[in-house]
């Protein structure tokens, strides 16, 4: 199993874990850490490294933060430099947390973390789109009406 710690600015980090609950089930096992407004960093940055070592039996532990450069990712960022299993990635959507908690609950292994990450952004990159409304073309009338 790979632990899975979403984080990310005010209540992001909480809705995505409802959403993924709401989508998978209650089995999708994760921890949510939200940097709310307000929030001392110490306190926030000591949230984080709790839900990152609960996962100490874990094979890996991807953190997975809504935007690169914000205090939510820089954080764990820092907090992963003393912990070689872990791995931080930027730019979390539903898609991506999805994957990774089904591969927890179908039992997939994770031999290698990295592949794994690289697995999981891709998913996001793959799932991102824009609706196009296609409207079908009119026939073309006959001038003569025949």
């Amino acid at each position: 199993m790979v632990g899975v710690v979403v984080t990310g600015h005010g209540g992001f980090a909480a809705g995505m874990a409802a959403n993924v609950k709401m989508l998978a089930g209650s089995d999708a096992e994760l921890k949510a850490v939200d940097f709310a407004d307000g929030m001392d960093v110490e306190v926030f940055e000591k949230q984080l490294a709790e839900a990152i070592d609960s996962y100490a039996d874990c094979e890996a532990v991807l953190v997975l933060a809504d935007i690169a450069g914000g205090t939510p990712y820089n954080r764990a960022a820092g907090l992963s430099m003393t912990r070689p299993k872990v791995r931080v990635i930027s730019g979390l959507n539903s898609s991506m947390l999805m994957d990774l908690c089904m591969r927890n609950i179908t039992g997939d292994e994770c031999p290698d973390v990295d592949a794994l990450a690289a697995d999981i952004m891709q998913t996001g990159h793959e799932n991102i789109g824009k609706f196009v409304l296609e409207v079908p073309a009119q026939p073309q009338e006959d001038e003569d009406g025949i």
